[in-house]
């Protein structure tokens, strides 16, 4: 595996190097958005920039080993804190998944994130992050780490969601208030959730590569087959979306598999640079 991450580091470093620097960055700390606070990071380098989106109640330091991994590529990179997780203040207004998308396009606004942008999500940011590749044509590609996709969720499957998490609403609540006040509203509207997502209709063509867990977070060999046989799915759809299966990964691909998720981006940066 050591050998193909630094191949896969060696490949992106050529194509990163021809790209023009981004704008300045916004140095780590609060924003104020939609009334209240998220916590960014904007560190600029080379375009495309890479955003990356976190799942479920992970807020950016998810993300801290595989920036390590990733810096000799000299991109730029935005990680945040979405609402009420991490550094970032709760929101108070009712949870919409459209309101963190919204969130995060006016974020990627104050911060000046301009030019082509590749994002990079896991898990429930996976929503996020195809709802915004649906809206802002800045979006050039997405890499998907084990994330939920349009057409998979079913009421059967909704239902299995919030009858495994609510009977843990009230420890979460009491143990760590501040999580629970993002995390339960953020549950309870996931069958809304479900909804937008399966109603996004991608720009033709959009490069997306799609990484999934050979051991994805689900109870049974037979959901995991149903995991993957959706993933490979919605890869057919088009033809610029391609399936990889993470060998001996866990959930978190970017922690077992960071070799994957680089050449992930190093597909997607070759891909850009040869659109006229």
């Amino acid at each position: 595996m050591q050998r193909r991450f630094k191949a896969a580091i060696a490949g992106l470093l050529w194509v990163a190097a021809s790209m023009a620097v981004a704008g300045p960055s916004c140095s780590p700390g609060m924003l104020p958005v939609n009334g209240h606070g998220l916590w960014v990071d904007h560190q600029a380098g080379a375009q495309p920039t890479l955003v990356f989106e976190a799942g479920g109640g992970n807020d950016a330091t998810v993300w801290s080993r595989f920036l390590e991994q990733a810096k000799p590529l000299g991109l730029s990179t935005f990680v945040y804190d979405r609402a009420g997780l991490g550094n970032s203040e709760v929101d108070p207004s009712p949870y919409t998944v459209q309101r963190e998308v919204a969130a995060l396009a006016a974020a990627l606004e104050a911060c000046e994130v301009k030019g082509d942008l590749i994002l990079v999500a896991h898990s429930y940011g996976g929503n996020i992050a195809l709802l915004l590749a649906a809206q802002h044509r800045q979006v050039k590609g997405v890499v998907l780490l084990d994330t939920v996709i349009p057409g998979y969720n079913t009421a059967e499957r909704i239902q299995k969601i919030l009858d495994t998490y609510r009977p843990q609403y009230p420890e979460i609540r009491e143990k760590a208030p501040k999580l629970a006040a993002a995390v339960i509203p953020m549950m309870e509207a996931y069958p809304d959730t479900a909804k937008a997502l399966d109603a996004v209709s991608l720009p033709p063509g959009l490069p997306v590569v799609d990484i999934v867990a050979e051991k994805p977070a689900v109870d049974t060999p037979e959901e995991a087959a149903t995991w993957h046989a959706a993933h490979r799915a919605f890869v057919q759809k088009d033809t610029s979306r391609s399936y990889v299966l993470a060998k001996d990964s866990g959930h978190k691909v970017m922690v077992d598999r960071p070799d994957l998720v680089l050449r992930a981006i190093e597909t997607l940066l070759q891909r850009i640079t040869v659109q006229p």
